[in-house]
């Protein structure tokens, strides 16, 4: 099928986000929402997609009951109701399953942006990505996981900064338009780095919830300085 869209990426070849047009989505696209899945082999019968969803609820599920040491592909693709083969066509690692898994939560979705301004926006990402509301008990236990296997870390550091420069990215587009808003590359990769760093801080090492007061501060004294060169007008 013939794809069209814009892929972005920043000076080192990382894909920074990726504009598809809907009438490309089929039933073989789904590794655009889970970024560490197996694409699907261009020949042969189409796989299932409700499968996938199967096997993240059930990824999901056993990481609440089990926690990510005792969590085995096998109890999985059991728990899914699939074979391992359906499994392992879709995911080979456990730490890329579970990152995928975590990644559905509403932790890394795109906040309801209130598009009144820039501040207000960065404020619903940073609340979402601060509050750990869905499910915290998961994001606690992975979180706890994530110490101790660097697999699972590295993974997980690597799709939530992926989401964060996303996201900035779209901000920072859609609030230059007109006011001269320029953000470079790598300035946006400094400031995700920048927020990524101080929002694991502030949720220590089992991810806790972040204040209000915090993310607020985060976001008027560290990312509208960042980004806009000046401080934001007085908190709300």
């Amino acid at each position: 099928m013939v794809r069209s869209g814009y892929t972005k990426r920043n000076s080192f070849g990382n894909i920074l986000f990726r504009i598809t047009s809907p009438i490309m989505l089929s039933m073989n696209d789904q590794a655009i929402h889970h970024k560490h899945r197996l694409p699907p082999a261009e020949r042969g019968r189409a796989q299932d997609k409700s499968r996938d969803g199967l096997i993240i609820d059930a990824a999901l599920e056993l990481l609440g009951e089990k926690g990510y040491h005792a969590l085995t592909m096998t109890d999985v693709a059991a728990r899914a109701g699939v074979s391992k083969a359906t499994l392992y066509r879709r995911w080979t690692a456990k730490a890329d399953l579970v990152t995928d898994a975590v990644a559905t939560l509403d932790l890394l979705q795109p906040p309801q942006y209130p598009r009144t301004s820039l501040r207000d926006d960065l404020l619903a990402l940073v609340e979402q990505v601060g509050s750990c509301e869905d499910r915290p008990e998961l994001v606690t236990a992975t979180m706890e996981m994530a110490r101790l296997h660097p697999d699972l870390y590295l993974s997980l550091v690597k799709r939530f900064s992926t989401f964060i420069r996303m996201e900035l990215g779209k901000l920072a587009s859609e609030a230059g338009h007109g006011s001269g808003l320029v953000l470079s590359e790598a300035k946006l990769e400094f400031v995700s780095d920048t927020v990524v760093a101080l929002l694991a801080h502030y949720g220590g090492p089992h991810g806790a919830p972040i204040s209000r007061e915090r993310i607020v501060g985060l976001v008027d004294h560290v990312l509208m300085v960042l980004m806009t060169a000046t401080r934001a007008k007085k908190s709300t």
